[in-house]
């Protein structure tokens, strides 16, 4: 009778790694955003991933715009740009002197920095989702036409929105940055170079648009593209910041330079 062949023990199962937890998924957009984005394309769609983004950006933005507004020399800075807009116009004919002056006391009546602190803030809520939505259409596309790459368009949310922590971080900067110089569009751009800052003045937006914040976010969407599609990351970089750089200069040069900075 032969010996039975000898029962091989089971192996023990590896346990599946342990998703991270939002918290970590919004500091790995700083420390690693090359993992994150790992885990994000093999993991279930989420939510959370871009909403809560968005709503930390709107809470921060808020509470920056009452801050920065509620500082007498930036307020004081934002009427002389008025005023300095309407004697503009008066010089080119475009208005008379009597309108000037009318113009300048109804905007006085609702000259408030609890009115543009409530201006603001819907600023900020419109900014924020547009901005999420629309960068994940963008990274979508090009995930579409250059990668040739089926990427749900979810998850390129999710990337548009765990990126939303670097506006945010910027947003905080800048706010500081605000309150220090008593001016806005403080922002850590060249435009801190220039001592009166006029969002007339197209140079002084080239210089604003500049920002070290704006351009860690576009490499932060660049490094999402790479990693979902399975790209070369130095096309993804190529693709993002040339767009980012043309829609910089589109906004600058149709005198929409303020949502540049």
């Amino acid at each position: 009778m032969e010996p039975s062949p000898p029962v091989s023990e089971p192996q023990p199962t590896q346990p599946a790694a342990a998703a991270t937890s939002l918290a970590g998924r919004l500091f790995n957009v700083i420390a690693a955003p090359g993992e994150l984005f790992d885990e994000i394309k093999s993991a279930p769609a989420s939510t959370v991933n871009w909403l809560v983004p968005v709503l930390i950006y709107i809470a921060i933005g808020t509470i920056s715009a009452c801050v920065l507004f509620a500082q007498p020399a930036i307020f004081q800075t934002i009427r002389d740009q008025q005023t300095k807009a309407m004697d503009k116009m008066v010089q080119q004919g475009k208005i008379t002197q009597a309108q000037e002056d009318q113009a300048l006391q109804t905007v006085e009546k609702f000259m408030r920095p609890a009115v543009l602190s409530v201006l603001a803030s819907f600023g900020v809520i419109i900014q924020g989702f547009v901005s999420v939505f629309a960068w994940a259409l963008v990274l979508w596309l090009f995930g579409q036409w250059f990668f040739k790459a089926q990427v749900a368009y979810v998850k390129m949310l999710e990337v548009a929105g765990l990126s939303m922590v670097i506006v945010f971080l910027g947003a905080i900067l800048g706010t500081l940055l605000g309150v220090i110089f008593g001016r806005l569009n403080a922002g850590p751009s060249l435009a801190l170079l220039v001592s009166d800052f006029d969002l007339t003045n197209r140079v002084h937006l080239l210089l604003g648009a500049v920002n070290a914040m704006n351009l860690w976010h576009a490499a932060v969407l660049a490094v999402g593209l790479a990693r979902l599609t399975g790209g070369r990351m130095a096309k993804a970089f190529a693709a993002v910041f040339g767009f980012w750089v043309v829609i910089e200069l589109l906004l600058i040069a149709i005198h929409l330079g303020q949502w540049a900075l």
